[in-house]
């Protein structure tokens, strides 16, 4: 999977249960997970998040901000 991949993959939730989720396989899972931890590696506050945290939030690109929305749908510009 590359990173193309990974990102759009970012812009959903684990999980097609969950507000904007969507189902993914283990392998997506994964490299979901990868991705978005190497975006927060050096955000403060959100760098050693654990799994589940990570499968309940989303990042994405709108226009040239990044945003983290979180479980309980608050979103937070990085």
């Amino acid at each position: 999977m590359n990173e193309d991949a990974a990102r759009v993959l970012a812009w959903y939730r684990v999980g097609v249960e969950k507000r904007l989720g969507k189902d993914m396989s283990d392998e997506q899972i994964a490299e979901r997970r990868k991705y978005i931890r190497t975006m927060l590696r050096n955000v403060p506050g959100w760098e050693n998040i654990t799994d589940e945290q990570v499968d309940n939030i989303r990042i994405y690109r709108f226009d040239e901000d990044w945003y983290i929305e979180d479980t309980d749908f608050y979103e937070y510009k990085f």
